[in-house]
């Protein structure tokens, strides 16, 4: 079948990629959201629950000594970059929400230890499935490119967020956060970045995530989607392929 290529203009950078049904025996790459794909956390997506002792851990590692009013006065913050709660798709930076919380407290504060303690707070447990090193080490094995793209909390730096894969970075070719990107999922720029940082086209990429803004941000740039679940509730967003386990996907890839 005759492909049609497609030239997307991404910031400065020119990205090319073929549309049209893809061919799975030609994969070059496999791209992987972070959290709950190749990393699990054990607390909740939705972080509100969680504000006030993270609000707490983190003023004590910047030696701020919090009052009620303070606390309050941060939560409206947060909540209001909370994606959970208000979802959006551009991307902002860890240093315009706390610098906008230390306004609010009418103080002059470096703003690094307070979002330093506050993050370290919420990623404390974070490791890797059983699975994921020995997947992305067979992938590498039979020549198959993987990257990362991810949604961040809160305008998460990469110094902090990266630190989650740091143990599997000889297994994967490039990391791309929302940060990066300046847009959140389902927004397609990440994944047309993506595919341009791992020099291959959309045809010759499959997508594996956990939520349904990673289908529909994979379909969106005409890459192959895969959705991980690890649960037994049923979920249909329109995937092309469901896995149960981060090494079914050489069934995908049948190989």
């Amino acid at each position: 079948m005759d492909k049609k290529r497609a030239s997307i203009r991404y910031m400065k950078t020119e990205v090319k990629f073929y549309m049209g049904f893809k061919n799975v025996g030609k994969i070059k790459a496999v791209g992987f959201d972070v959290g709950h794909t190749l990393i699990q956390y054990n607390n909740p997506l939705n972080w509100q629950g969680l504000y006030r002792p993270g609000l707490k851990h983190a003023a004590a590692a910047a030696g701020i000594t919090l009052s009620e009013d303070m606390i309050l006065a941060a939560i409206d913050v947060l909540l209001k970059y909370n994606t959970r709660v208000n979802p959006r798709e551009w991307e902002t930076t860890s240093d315009c929400i706390f610098n906008e919380i230390i306004e609010k407290w009418g103080q002059k504060t470096d703003v690094y230890p307070f979002k330093s303690g506050f993050f370290s707070f919420f990623r404390a447990d974070a490791q890797p499935y059983p699975e994921t090193t020995a997947t992305l080490e067979k992938l590498k094995q039979y020549g198959i490119k993987t990257g990362n793209l991810t949604d961040v909390a809160y305008g998460m730096d990469n110094a902090f967020s990266l630190e989650d894969i740091a143990v599997l970075s000889d297994f994967i070719d490039i990391a791309i956060t929302s940060v990066d990107v300046g847009y959140r999922k389902p927004n397609s720029a990440g994944y047309l970045k993506l595919l341009d940082s791992l020099g291959v086209y959309s045809d010759e990429m499959i997508f594996v995530g956990d939520e349904e803004k990673d289908i529909i941000g994979a379909k969106k740039a005409g890459i192959v989607s895969v959705l991980i679940n690890r649960s037994k509730e049923k979920k249909d967003f329109g995937q092309d392929d469901t896995l149960e386990s981060l090494s079914g996907i050489f069934s995908v890839l049948d190989l």
